[in-house]
């Protein structure tokens, strides 16, 4: 591995992105990953007993999480401690969001796909499922026709953008109507990491999300797909899911009833076991 691409790694226990408290058996571990001129951080979750040692019921499959836009991990907090007691669970915040440094160019959907996928082929993770929020789920994608073997299964919680409805007010407007559904904690970390991105990357990445058409994207994926919203999300409703599904022969779709988009964080119970429910049978 070319040292001048990889930043090294180091582990530590706390709150390495502002916001999550791991559990007191999780560990963290953080990889900073350069791609190009592009660098991606990555956080390992991992579970240990009292004797160090790594501690699940059986051998422990890989998810890679991927924030939407504006995001960052932080909103994976409840989902990440669920799948830490059966996974070892790594964040990939985007490039310009979260921890991340912006690039030095805007990125198309394309890039943030391609650029995802060597961050984590540089870390050495391979054969994960990834899970995709949201934009993420358009990142995560890009990443699947990037690298068609390199996923176990593909999980999209709350896949934008609407056929129906791609432009930017009805996009805000959407999101004005799901912040009222969301509880007060989420608002918040969703605020805040907006704010940390800043309003000039936000709206420059606004456009390439829109104009990605997931639907014309998604048949070409190879690994099982599985497409998740929640009961009460205005960003994604029951009928756009169904034209997304229809788009790729074999998705499976689920549902959280009564949940708002950000359902892996008001239900991450719920959530985690529709995620177990997509991992390949051995």
């Amino acid at each position: 591995m070319p040292p001048s691409r990889y930043a090294g790694r180091r582990s530590f226990h706390g709150t390495p992105s502002g916001g999550i408290v791991p559990a007191a058996d999780v560990r963290i571990g953080y990889r900073r990953v350069t791609v190009g001129q592009t660098e991606v951080d990555i956080r390992t979750y991992r579970r240990f007993d009292d004797a160090g040692t790594p501690d699940w019921p059986e051998a422990p499959g890989e998810v890679v999480l991927v924030h939407g836009i504006g995001a960052s991990e932080r909103y994976y907090g409840p989902l990440i401690r669920e799948l830490a007691r059966t996974s070892i669970v790594h964040t990939l915040e985007l490039p310009g969001f979260g921890s991340t440094p912006k690039p030095r160019r805007q990125l198309q959907m394309e890039d943030f796909g391609r650029i995802a996928v060597e961050a984590l082929e540089l870390a050495g993770i391979s054969g994960a499922q990834w899970v995709g929020h949201s934009m993420g789920c358009q990142a995560v994608v890009e990443m699947a026709l990037a690298a068609p073997g390199a996923a176990s299964s593909v999980v999209l919680l709350g896949p934008t953008i609407n056929d129906a409805e791609r432009s930017a007010p009805l996009q805000a407007l959407r999101l004005l109507q799901d912040c009222l559904g969301e509880p007060p904690a989420v608002n918040y970390i969703l605020v805040t990491d907006y704010l940390r991105a800043g309003p000039r990357w936000y709206l420059t990445t606004l456009p390439v999300m829109i104009r990605h058409r997931i639907e014309d994207r998604l048949p070409d994926v190879v690994p099982p797909v599985l497409l998740v919203r929640g009961g009460k999300d205005p960003v994604v409703r029951a009928d756009w899911l169904a034209r997304l599904a229809a788009a790729r022969p074999g998705t499976v779709t689920a549902e959280i009833p009564g949940q708002p988009h950000v359902m892996m964080y008001t239900r991450p119970r719920e959530t985690a076991a529709l995620i177990r429910t997509a991992v390949p049978k051995r």
